[in-house]
C-alpha cells in the first residue's frame, strides 16, 4: 500500500491492483502502471505524490469521526515513553487507531502492542484499516474496560486516552514493569491534575505534564507567514515512572 497525497486531498493506493481509493470513490489506474514512493500521480486532473504509509499520514485517511491524536502528539508520546523496537506496549482506549498504528511502526515485528478499548466497533474498525497497510500479528486488541480488566503481561509502557484514567491507574499499575513508562492524554486541566494526583497515590514517579503547539508555516515567495489556522490546544500529556516494590 502506498499513500496518495495533494495539498488538499489524501487516498490509499492498493499499488498490486492498481486502485485509489479517495474515502468511497475508488478509481482504477492504468495496468502497464509503475508506481513508487515519490513518483507524481495525475488522477482526474489532480496531481498527487506517491508516499510510504507513515504513521504522519494515519489520521487523514482513517475516514473515522472519533477524536484522533494528532501525529505531532503520537510522536512525542512514542519518543518520550521509549517506544521502540522489541517494547512491549499497554494502550487503553483505541479510537480511530492513529497511535496504535505509530506504536506498531515503533516496536516492530520484535516488540508488540495490546490495545483494550469498551467499543468493539472503534478495534474493528482500526483492525481492518491498519491492517490494510501493515502486518498486524503482534497486535492483541480487547474490548474490555481497563479500570478493571485482568492481564495476561507485563508491559514495558501504559497508555491511558480514557476519559477518567485516574481510575485505571491502580489496575493497570499491577501490568507495568519496575522502571516502565505510563502515559495519560486528558484534554483539560482538571483531568490532567486528578491523574497526577492519582500516580503519586499509586507510587508513580512523576516527570512532566506537557501542552504541544503546533504552528505551520505558509511558504511562498516573497509572502511568508504562519499559518492563521493555529493548533495552539490538543491535549495534556502526563508521563510517569513506575516506581519498584509494592
Amino acid at each position: 500500500m502506498l499513500i496518495l497525497k495533494s495539498d488538499t486531498l489524501t487516498g490509499i493506493l492498493d499499488d498490486k491492483n492498481l486502485i485509489a481509493y479517495f474515502g468511497n470513490e475508488q478509481i482504477r489506474l492504468p495496468r502497464n502502471a509503475c508506481i513508487e514512493p515519490g513518483d507524481s500521480v495525475k488522477i482526474k486532473n489532480r496531481e498527487f505524490i506517491a508516499v510510504n504509509p507513515d504513521p504522519v499520514f494515519f489520521s487523514e485517511i482513517s475516514g473515522r469521526n472519533t477524536q484522533v491524536i494528532l501525529p505531532f502528539d503520537a510522536s512525542y508520546i512514542i519518543y518520550a515513553a521509549g517506544i521502540s523496537p522489541g517494547k512491549m506496549v499497554l494502550e487503553a482506549g483505541v479510537g480511530t487507531g492513529s497511535l496504535s498504528y505509530g506504536i506498531l511502526k515503533a516496536v516492530g515485528v520484535e516488540g508488540g502492542l495490546t490495545s483494550m478499548d469498551i467499543s468493539e466497533n472503534n478495534i474493528a474498525l482500526s483492525r481492518e484499516k491498519i491492517a490494510g497497510l501493515i502486518p498486524v500479528d503482534n497486535w492483541d486488541t480487547h474490548t474490555g474496560d481497563i479500570r478493571t480488566s485482568a492481564l495476561d503481561r507485563k508491559f514495558d509502557v501504559a497508555i491511558l486516552d480514557i476519559p477518567d484514567p485516574w481510575n485505571a491507574v491502580e489496575n493497570v499499575r499491577k501490568y507495568m514493569k519496575p522502571g516502565s513508562f505510563l502515559v495519560t492524554y486528558s484534554p483539560n486541566f482538571n483531568q490532567a491534575e486528578k491523574n497526577v494526583v492519582a500516580m503519586k497515590n499509586y507510587r508513580f514517579y512523576v516527570l512532566e505534564t506537557v501542552e504541544l503547539i503546533k504552528r505551520n508555516i505558509i511558504v511562498r515567495e516573497n509572502a511568508t507567514r504562519p499559518d492563521n489556522n493555529i493548533i495552539d490546544h490538543t491535549a495534556f500529556i502526563t508521563f510517569a515512572i513506575r516506581k519498584s516494590g509494592i
